[in-house]
C-alpha cells in the first residue's frame, strides 16, 4: 500500500493518493500541530493549494519504510506550476502510520522542525517514531 501511494505522488496526483490512502478518522499534523481531523476537513484544506496547480511534478526522495510498525517516512520535493505560471517548490518531510492499509496519522515537517528530524535520523529508519513524537 505504502508504494502505490508513493506511485502516485510521483505521478503528480497527491488528491488521489490522498482519497485512496488516507483513513477518514485520519489525523494530519502540520509541525506538530493539528492541522486537520478527518479526511474530508483534511481534503478541504488540501483541495485550494492543488487545484490552483495546472501541472504537478511528484518528487519523493528518501523513502523508508517499516512495514513490521506500519510506518513510512519521506522527503517531499514535488513541483507545482499555477494558473499565473508561477513554480512553487515543496520541501517537507512526512511521518506516516498505517493501519490497515490506511494512514491513520500524517505528520508534516518543514523549515527547522523538518531538518532536526532528518539530523536525528528519521530518513535512516522509519522506525525511530520517537523522532517524530
Amino acid at each position: 500500500m505504502i508504494n502505490a501511494q508513493i506511485a502516485l505522488l510521483r505521478a503528480g496526483k497527491p488528491l488521489e493518493a490522498f482519497d485512496t490512502f488516507f483513513d477518514a478518522n485520519g489525523v494530519m499534523y502540520a509541525n506538530d500541530v493539528v492541522f486537520a481531523t478527518g479526511a474530508a476537513q483534511a481534503r478541504q484544506k488540501q483541495v485550494p493549494f492543488f487545484s490552483s496547480a495546472v501541472s504537478i511534478e511528484g518528487a519523493i526522495t528518501d523513502l523508508v519504510i517499516s512495514e513490521s510498525l506500519g510506518q513510512c517516512a519521506f522527503r517531499n520535493k514535488t513541483t507545482f506550476v499555477t494558473k499565473d505560471s508561477r513554480a512553487h517548490q515543496i520541501d517537507g518531510l512526512c511521518w506516516q502510520l498505517w493501519q490497515q492499509g490506511k494512514v491513520i496519522e500524517e505528520r508534516y515537517y518543514d523549515g527547522d522542525a523538518m531538518r532536526a528530524r532528518i539530523s536525528a535520523g528519521v530518513l535512516a529508519n522509519a522506525e525511530i517514531s520517537s523522532v517524530i513524537r
